[in-house]
Order: structure tokens, then C-alpha cells, then sequence
């Protein structure tokens, strides 16, 4: 799907709109959390006595949201809301006139995703709810579990918001002289479940606490339904009876909110985002005090097992993607804040075990059973589909050297066959232990070294190798890819080419040791990511390679798809098959001091076997017979 980016020329008026709905939707997902860390941030830090003061002060002032709050006229008639109101629009229908000398419990229906519609009628005055019902207040439940939460409790206090529980609204709807309206969302967090655009579903059928509360305090009922709360976000199907939503449901029991899987537009684009769509929401109340029944509508598709499972393989591919691109320079950065920090002396304990474990990871590392068979990289493997293929025996009395080929992007298809138990290789090659090694850099990098020593990946320097080869037995089998960053300069879809012509210092290293000899061809691994690439005599070619030789990895201009839009551009690679076939191992010599004539022997064979090992299954794995492998 292409991206529908919004035109440069909107109007004034509506950037502010959207900035408005921006603001808020923010404070309704993160200003919470961030709260909680800025007040516990402050505690470790010279403005500790902020906290402190606040901690005080909420302390004394614990009970006020459940004996009225705090409503702040000013913030409730901010202009911010009217642009709130006008982006969608959003508008109060008065049905019939409510008496100020009464109380009222307002049940509002649906919940919706964020409940635009209650909080811009009964939060504010954008669509002059005062002046529709003049000597009425209102305050809308919310969980009591925000009001737990440090600053941000003032903040919804400001706007009429009270704590859903039974004490908050008995104290309103007990004060005499009336006036006081109760607005609660009768479905709930479990009624956001059930937000999707066309669906009319409401959870009333065992929800009479309201009705009991009500007759309690002699309050009268107010049905109110809003039209279009709806049909401001898309949400991913989840119908009962699959596993989404009984992880959604266990969830919402254990923390009392839902986690509806939700996305609209976004800021700059109309493709994709969190922000809601521009659709009209008409709240309309009733002066009955019997809720009419409403009659649910046919209900979306239902979605089946397997969509699921891709919901999970996607996210299993993701992970994987931020790991590598983000994790090593996030725990750096991490570690050494935590030194600016009073957490200073695990940062001191970890460095300290750093340095003694430093040599580690170049005397053959220490891999993890229990990670390798991690069920996330089953996920991982469906996604694509990755596949293992042997073509012959290897004996574990024999140590290895495996020459991946090609590079691509990530290397997908040599994490998940020879980093993971993923696709079986322990059962197809028994008794053969593999170890990938990568850049030797990621390996000076706090806690991501330690990940990747997990999956039995070394470092791609002579030290490493030679002690896997020669000092832990037999049944070796290092993994080299061996075009390296260089190759994935050329990975795109289509190409069929790989970085070896001057590559000789692997079969130097197997003559050396005596390691047979593997090729392995991956077919489909340029095909999961599309990639900008520059001629050889270009300046951006140039720039790509300089920063290579510095940095030891590519810079390379790659998309696949998106997370929500499989049409759309980003990280997710795209669903290709990939199939890794490992060759006919060529038995190799130990040679101490292997003669230049000798390399340049084994290498033309081992380049003669991985050209046979190409043509033999092209045409098995999407290539045509027309196809040949190109050597650079």
C-alpha cells in the first residue's frame, strides 16, 4: 500500500486540530508511565527533593479524587478542546431537560478505544455541555489505577475526572441540593474489545452495579449512546474463543485495563498510525430512566488461529531486527548512564565482570541450550519460511569451517539455521556443534555480547576460530559468511551474486587446521529486503564503502514492509521463503604452513563445489535454469 502523506497546503486550522488530538491521545497512552519514571528519575538525581515534596503532598491530598476531585474550570475551557472538538466533529445532542435539583448517573455507551466522545462532552466545555444543561456538573469515571500515578493524577483530577469505584461515586450523588451528573462507561475496559468500525456491541447484560448505585442515592438514569465512537480507529480482529482475545481478557483481569491492538492515521500520512480517523462522533442523551435495548449488529469477520500465529511470527521478526540494530548501542548507552546515576555500582559490578570475562567470547564463547529452543524463533522461522536442507552426512569426528552464502541484509537465514535449534540442525547433523560468527565489535558491546554468545555465535577473528578448531575437540562447525558487510552492498532481490573471488584467507585458516570445507547457499535471502543500490564509481558508493572500512558494516538503504500495512515501507521484512542447503563438505589437509599455490587450489574447488551446489538446486527453490551465480 502506498503511503497517503498529507498535502503540504492544509490549513492552518487543521494542523492545529491535529495537534490538539495529538496532545491528548499522548497524555491518554504515556503521560502516565512517564510520570511514575520522572518521579522515581528525580529521587536518584540532585532534584530529589521534588519528589519528596510531591510525595507529601500526595500523602495528605491521597483522598481527594474520591471525595469530588478537583475540577479546574480554566483547563476544562481551554481553546485546546474546541480544536479537539472540530476534528472529528464531535457534538452533544440534548434529547430533553434535566432537572439541576436532581442527581444523575449518565451511562455512556460504547466504550470505544480512548472514549473520545465522553471526554470532550463531559471533561470539557468544547461542546457546551453548561450551557445545555445549566446547573448540572459532570465527572467522568476512570480507573483508580491512574490515580495512583504521580502528576498525572492532578492532571485528570483538573478535568472532572473521579476514580470508578463505588466510594468516589456514592460521595457526588449523595451531596444534597443535586446537580451532580456520574458519567460512567458501563461497559468498561471489556467493552474496548469490542470497538470495531460497524460493530454496535455494548456489554450491559450483567452490569447492574450502576443501576443499584443509582437507586441507592435516588439518582435518576441517563442512557446516553455515541454514534461514530467507534469508528475512529481500526482494531485487529479479535473475536472470543482465539488465543488474542484471551490474552487480551487475562490481561485486562490482572491489570485492569485492555490492550486492544488499535491503529488509524498518523500525523504527516493518512496510511497508518495512532491517531484517531476524522470521523464525526454524535453523543446523544436520554431523559428515560430505562436504557432502551440495543440490538448488536453482525459482528466483523471472525479471526482465525493462524492469523494469530503470523501476529506473533511478525512480532518474533521484529524483536529480532531491533535486537540487532539497537540492543548493543542501547545497553552501552545504559551502562554508562547507570554510572551518572545512584544505581552506579551494578553498572561497577558489571564492568568488573566484563573485563574478567573479556577473552570469553574468543575461547568458545558460552551458548545456551534453553535460548536456542526459545519458541520465539520458531515464530521466527515460520515467518519467512526458513528451511535447513542437507545434501550429505558430516562426521562428528571432523571439525568444519561452513562458508555462508549470501550476506543480505541480516543474515536471516544463517541466525536462524546455525544461531537457533529453529529448524532441527542439532537432529539433522547429530553430533555437530555449530557456532556463527560475526563482527568481532559486537562483542565489546555490554550485555548484547552476552546475548549473542547465548546462541553460540563468536567473533569472526583468527583467535576465535582457531580455538573452535583446535582446542574444543571435534564436531566443530564454525559458520563464516563469508562476503562479509561488503556483500550485503549487493543484496536485492533477484541478484544471485557473492563476494569470493579475493576471499582466501577461510580455506588458509581450514588448511591450517585441517577443517573440511562446507559451501552453503541460501536461496531466497536477498529476496526479503529491497535495497537502494549506487554503481560501483558513484559518490554514494564510495561514502557506503569508506564507512564500511571505518565502522566494519555496511550502511546499506533498505525497506521491507510495514508492521500494520504489508503494502507500506519498514522494517518487517517481506514473507519470502528462504532455503539454506548445505553442500558436499571437501575433506581439506592440516597443513601448518599451506603455500600460496595450495590456497588458491582448495579455493577454485570450494568455489567449483558452491557453483555445482547452486546449479543442482535452483531450479527447486524459485530460480530459473537460465540463472548462474556470479563471483565477485
Amino acid at each position: 500500500m502506498k503511503i497517503n502523506f498529507a498535502p503540504a497546503d492544509v490549513p492552518l486550522v487543521r494542523r492545529i486540530q491535529t495537534a490538539a488530538v495529538l496532545q491528548w491521545v499522548f497524555s491518554f497512552l504515556a503521560l502516565a508511565p512517564l510520570c511514575i519514571i520522572l518521579f522515581f528519575f528525580l529521587l536518584f538525581t540532585r532534584f530529589w527533593l521534588i519528589s519528596v515534596l510531591y510525595a507529601v503532598w500526595w500523602y495528605i491530598d491521597w483522598d481527594t479524587p474520591s471525595r469530588g476531585g478537583r475540577k479546574v474550570p480554566f483547563l476544562c475551557q481551554m481553546r485546546l478542546w474546541e480544536y479537539m472538538r472540530d476534528y472529528f466533529p464531535i457534538k452533544l445532542v440534548k434529547t430533553a431537560d434535566l432537572d439541576p435539583r436532581k442527581n444523575y448517573v449518565l451511562g455512556f455507551h460504547p466504550h470505544g478505544i480512548l472514549v473520545a466522545g465522553a471526554f470532550t462532552s463531559f471533561c470539557t466545555e468544547a461542546t457546551g455541555f453548561s450551557k445545555l444543561f445549566p446547573g448540572l456538573r459532570t465527572n467522568l469515571l476512570m480507573l483508580p489505577l491512574w490515580f495512583r500515578a504521580p502528576f498525572f493524577r492532578d492532571y485528570i483530577m483538573a478535568a472532572g475526572l473521579v476514580p470508578s469505584d463505588k466510594e468516589s461515586a456514592s460521595y457526588l450523588l449523595r451531596q444534597k441540593g443535586g446537580g451532580n451528573a456520574v458519567v460512567i462507561a458501563v461497559g468498561g475496559a471489556p467493552e474496548a474489545l469490542d470497538a470495531h468500525p460497524g460493530d454496535y456491541t455494548v456489554h450491559l447484560a450483567n452490569k447492574k452495579g450502576f443501576i443499584k448505585l443509582a437507586i441507592e442515592h435516588g439518582a435518576d438514569l441517563v442512557p446516553i449512546y455515541s454514534f461514530g465512537e467507534n469508528e475512529v480507529f481500526d482494531q485487529v480482529e479479535n473475536p472470543r474463543g482465539t488465543w488474542l482475545r484471551y490474552i487480551q481478557e487475562r490481561l485486562q483481569r490482572i491489570m485492569g485495563v485492555s490492550l486492544p491492538l488499535f491503529h488509524a492515521r498518523g500525523v504527516f500520512q493518512y496510511s497508518f498510525g495512532l491517531m484517531p480517523y476524522r470521523k464525526p462522533i454524535n453523543t446523544v442523551g436520554s431523559g428515560s430512566s430505562i436504557l432502551s435495548a440495543l440490538h448488536d449488529l453482525p459482528s466483523v469477520p471472525w479471526l482465525t488461529r493462524s492469523k494469530i500465529v503470523k501476529h506473533l511470527q511478525v512480532i518474533s521478526v521484529l524483536q529480532f531486527v531491533i535486537t540487532f540494530l539497537a540492543m548493543g548501542i542501547g545497553c552501552s548507552l545504559l551502562l554508562m548512564y547507570m554510572f551518572c546515576t545512584d544505581c552506579w555500582v551494578i553498572a561497577a559490578i558489571y564492568t568488573a565482570w566484563l573485563i574478567y570475562d573479556w577473552n570469553t567470547p574468543k575461547q568458545g564463547g558460552r551458548r545456551s541450550t534453553w535460548v536456542r529452543n526459545w519458541t520465539v524463533w520458531k515464530y521466527f522461522r515460520d515467518y519467512f519460511p526458513i528451511r535447513l536442507i542437507k545434501t550429505h552426512n558430516l562426521l562428528p569426528s571432523r571439525n568444519y569451517i561452513f562458508g555462508y552464502h549470501p550476506h543480505g541484509i541480516f543474515c536471516f537465514g544463517a541466525f536462524c539455521n546455525f544461531g537457533t535449534e529453529a529448524t532441527g540442525f542439532s537432529k539433522i547433523f547429530p553430533g555437530i556443534k555449530p557456532s556463527l560468527a560475526t563482527l568481532a565489535g559486537n562483542f565489546r558491546l555490554p550485555v548484547f555480547r552476552d546475548y549473542l554468545m547465548s546462541g553460540g555465535i563468536c567473533p569472526v577473528n583468527r583467535n576465535s576460530i582457531d580455538y573452535l578448531l583446535s582446542s574444543n575437540g571435534t564436531g566443530n562447525a564454525v559458520v563464516i559468511v563469508i562476503g562479509g558487510a561488503a556483500e550485503s552492498l549487493d543484496c536485492a532481490p533477484g541478484m544471485n551474486s557473492v563476494t569470493l573471488r579475493n576471499r582466501k584467507g577461510f580455506v588458509k585458516l581450514a588448511l591450517k587446521q585441517g577443517a573440511d570445507l562446507v559451501p552453503v547457499y541460501s536461496f531466497g535471502e536477498n529476496e526479503v529486503y529491497k535495497q537502494l543500490i549506487f554503481d560501483d564509481d558513484s559518490w554514494w558508493r564510495t561514502v557506503q564503502k569508506r564507512l564500511q572500512k571505518i565502522l566494519g558494516f555496511a550502511p546499506c538503504l533498505f525497506h521491507g514492509c510495514g508492521l500494520f500495512f504489508r503494502e507500506s515501507w519498514g522494517l518487517v521484512p517481506y514473507c519470502k521463503p528462504i532455503t539454506t542447503v548445505v553442500g558436499e563438505p571437501i575433506t581439506v589437509p592440516k597443513i601448518e604452513e599451506p603455500t600460496q599455490d595450495v590456497i588458491d587450489m582448495y579455493h577454485a574447488m570450494y568455489i567449483r563445489s558452491l557453483k555445482s551446489l547452486f546449479d543442482n538446486y535452483k531450479t527447486r527453490f524459485g530460480l530459473n535454469e537460465s540463472d548462474t551465480l556470479h563471483i565477485q
